[in-house]
């Protein structure tokens, strides 16, 4: 399956007349007859209806839902799905005349060309949404207005700056949609890394597709298939030369994919991610837990070439694949406990303080991009994965904290990886123990916070808090806090491209 378009503007020049003449509707033809399945994505745009913006009236909505036809019985069974309108939570993409509510008008729209389509192609997913990340406080409002009885499936693009974390999101999206009825599937039309180090766009991609599935998402489309001059280093290829990120898609397809979904493992509040797949398969990925699945198990790299390690497999950032295993055994590694793959789980909590001190613990809220913790009362305050920002200003202090609460007696080693982009005066950060400073400072650039050696006994608390020093404005950051049994550093942690 590919996703592409055939934009309405480039076939309908002349009212209800339909050209599919033209190169990029040849090479979809040709990639049909060859048996592959499409998703178009279709902008409702055309200057021959509403002046050109995005379709709000009867007339407009009515010509877009007969290009929508038309398009269904060009391409016949060749076409599996219609993703309407594309990351339509931008503030411009949805450009409709004052007085016309965005969700109310899009949704609108959907009522209008379903039964239209599923008139004369029943078999063509209707998606809905199409949000630039999984946008969820977006897709609320699309919610609230009726959407899900008029779409087939819910379409995000959940680009990120880590894998980690998404199949949560992706069930937090869940759990909102059910508060409407029965939620609907969800597909992942768009996403990838655009990074420059191919085995860590690799190792991303393998990471998400795991996630991905294992949420239940069963369509996901890289973007994209070759490297493209405006985003760079996001191809599987670049001209036709396959990159790493296309040998891991294959790997995916050939050694995962083919053997059902994924599902995440407890590992007893060990900060790694364990999957498995069906009765014999695992991925893994992490702190350096050991993961031992016995001396019969293959272990592959996210490459698919095999390694050698007996089936004992340290936990590292970048994930493997093991096959031939129908158990496996956990044994403690020096981390304890890492921010960034415990996001949201297990003794992690994450809280706002005001200046005179006072705690209030910070719950999921969503705008119309992501999800995070934090509060309507305390914007922009948020505290994500891998990144925070925080509030007010020196006369008026909202304080982010990251807390981690011992579940144990035991002596570590804390470690801190901070940055942020230059501008404004600084984010004041503070490490404390039960209350205690334990380091503190102003970040204007980064900072690795390293030895800060622990006792901790059951129940004492780790706080890594954040505020906005003295004038408000560009006090966003990105964290990580790696907690280390018998030592270590932080340095290897923040050099990797998970911070």
């Amino acid at each position: 399956m590919i996703r592409d378009t055939v934009s309405w503007a480039s076939v309908e020049r002349v009212r209800g007349q339909y050209d599919f003449s033209g190169s990029a509707v040849a090479t979809l033809d040709r990639f049909c007859a060859g048996g592959g399945k499409i998703t178009l994505t279709i902008v409702p745009k055309n200057a021959l209806y509403d002046r050109g913006v995005s379709v709000y009236s009867a007339d407009g909505q009515t010509g877009y839902a007969n290009y929508l036809v038309a398009l269904a019985e060009r391409f016949g069974p060749c076409l599996s799905a219609l993703e309407i309108g594309n990351e339509v939570n931008g503030g411009t993409t949805l450009d409709y005349p004052a007085g016309y509510d965005r969700a109310t008008t899009y949704v609108s729209t959907l009522r209008t060309l379903h039964p239209r389509v599923k008139a004369i192609a029943a078999g063509v997913t209707i998606l809905g949404g199409s949000t630039n990340a999984i946008g969820t406080g977006f897709l609320d409002s699309l919610f609230a207005v009726g959407m899900l009885s008029v779409i087939d499936a819910v379409a995000v693009h959940p680009y990120r700056s880590t894998p980690e974390g998404i199949d949560i999101e992706i069930g937090h999206l869940k759990d909102v949609m059910a508060r409407y009825g029965t939620p609907k599937p969800i597909w992942a039309t768009e996403y990838s890394f655009g990074l420059s180090n191919q085995r860590e766009q690799a190792a991303a991609l393998v990471k998400s597709v795991v996630q991905l599935y294992a949420s239940g998402v069963t369509h996901a489309n890289w973007y994209a298939l070759i490297e493209q001059k405006t985003f760079p280093n996001m191809g599987l290829f670049v001209g036709q030369s396959p990159k790493m990120s296309a040998t891991a898609f294959r790997m995916l397809q050939d050694k995962l994919l083919p053997y059902g979904a994924p599902v995440r493992i407890d590992t007893q509040g060990r900060p790694i991610n364990l999957f498995r797949i069906g009765t014999n398969r695992w991925v893994v990925w992490g702190g350096d837990t050991v993961v031992n699945f016995g001396s019969g198990a293959t272990v592959r790299d996210l490459l698919g070439n095999q390694l050698e390690s007996g089936g004992r497999v340290v936990a590292t950032t970048e994930p493997v694949i093991v096959e031939n295993a129908s158990s496996y055994a956990l044994e403690d590694g020096s981390v304890v406990a890492d921010s960034l793959y415990q996001f949201g789980l297990g003794n992690w909590s994450y809280l706002r303080r005001d200046k005179s001190g006072v705690e209030t613990p910070l719950g999921w809220f969503d705008n119309d991009f992501t999800s995070y913790f934090g509060d309507r009362w305390s914007k922009p305050l948020r505290i994500n994965n891998d990144s925070a920002a925080t509030a007010g200003d020196a006369a008026n202090p909202i304080r982010a904290v990251v807390r981690y609460m011992a579940p144990q007696t035991m002596s570590v080693d804390v470690g801190v990886c901070l940055s942020k982009t230059v501008g404004g005066d600084g984010i004041d950060y503070l490490v404390e123990k039960n209350g205690t400073p334990v380091t503190a400072g102003v970040l204007t650039n980064s900072a690795i916070l390293a030895g800060m050696r622990m006792d901790l006994a059951p129940n004492d608390r780790v706080d890594v808090s954040f505020g906005p020093n003295k004038i408000a404005g560009t006090d966003a950051l990105r964290y990580r806090i790696v907690i280390r049994r018998g030592g270590g550093s932080a340095a290897e942690v923040c050099s990797t491209n998970s911070f």
